[in-house]
């Protein structure tokens, strides 16, 4: 099972996946194998597995594990039936050892959001005298006007911030993330003052390497956590990204237009920002009048 682990792996890798999603399947087939910890697997072990997830993780985790645990399997029940791999047999092979995904109501409002509000105050505590980040000023601003992820904050070096538009590659795919130039003299004026010359904008310890997520995921709590009123757990990068989106189709954007500039292959999963929370809601219905 350890080779079949391996070979899949590797073909995972040949399917030009990237490291990250590589790592994270690794992570999740070697949970599912010391679980098992056994050659001959059966279907009882299998469900037993998915009630270990059940029990220690939320719905959209336990789907996300589901659906590498079942290609795995489809995958070692090929080699095994064929003696070799095709990927054009895994989406029609039928297996009775796979496992059902756990279904999850849809939410009619989402959680709580960062608001226009919350990011002002931020964005003026990271200028403050007392904490003096320009570094995460200009980050949040990013976040906040492009809908980035904050691994493709790797894009944001001084050769591309020249330009309107600028490429970046994920999961196979090229898209293209717009650039305000009002942004853009923000940035040219960071790197002109920091001196920094060419590379990335934003970087570590090593200038050679960009600023790990976690670390902005810590500064950002560290900054909520000196405003007042804003609930830290509702801010890490991603809610700039639903900020984003929320005041994109607010002020009149398309829905195709937003799939695209998010990097969505499928406007269902844009949908998800034409719902907003219960206090939006709430607001709304304040101002009717009849």
């Amino acid at each position: 099972m350890i080779e079949l682990r391996d070979e899949f792996l590797l073909n995972e890798k040949f399917d030009e996946k990237s490291l990250k999603t590589q790592e994270h399947y690794e992570h999740v087939i070697n949970m599912f194998m010391n679980y098992i910890k056994s050659d001959e697997v059966s279907k009882i072990e299998i469900m037993k597995f998915k009630e270990y997830l059940i029990d220690n993780f939320k719905p959209s985790t336990i789907n996300n594990y589901i659906i590498i645990v079942n290609k795995f399997i489809k995958y070692c029940e090929i080699v095994e039936k064929h003696g070799e791999f095709k990927l054009e047999k895994l989406k029609k092979w039928e297996s009775n050892n796979t496992l059902k995904l756990v279904r999850v109501q849809n939410k009619q409002s989402l959680a709580d959001v960062l608001e226009p509000e919350d990011l002002k105050r931020m964005l003026r505590m990271a200028k403050s005298k007392k904490v003096k980040r320009m570094d995460m000023y200009l980050i949040m601003k990013i976040f906040a006007y492009t809908g980035i992820r904050a691994h493709e904050l790797s894009a944001f070096t001084v050769e591309n911030i020249q330009k309107n538009f600028i490429n970046v590659r994920n999961k196979g795919k090229i898209r293209t993330i717009i650039l305000r130039n009002d942004l853009k003299k923000e940035l040219n004026k960071y790197c002109s003052e920091k001196k920094i010359e060419s590379g990335y904008i934003f970087y570590g310890k090593n200038k050679d390497k960009m600023i790990d997520p976690s670390t902005i995921y810590k500064n950002l709590k560290k900054i909520a956590g000196k405003c007042r009123g804003i609930k830290i757990e509702k801010v890490h990068p991603h809610s700039f990204r639903h900020l984003f989106a929320i005041k994109f189709l607010e002020d009149g954007g398309d829905i195709t237009e937003l799939a695209d500039i998010l990097g969505h292959s499928s406007v269902d999963t844009t949908r998800i920002y034409t719902r907003t929370t219960d206090k939006m809601k709430k607001k709304r219905l304040e101002k009717m009048k009849y």
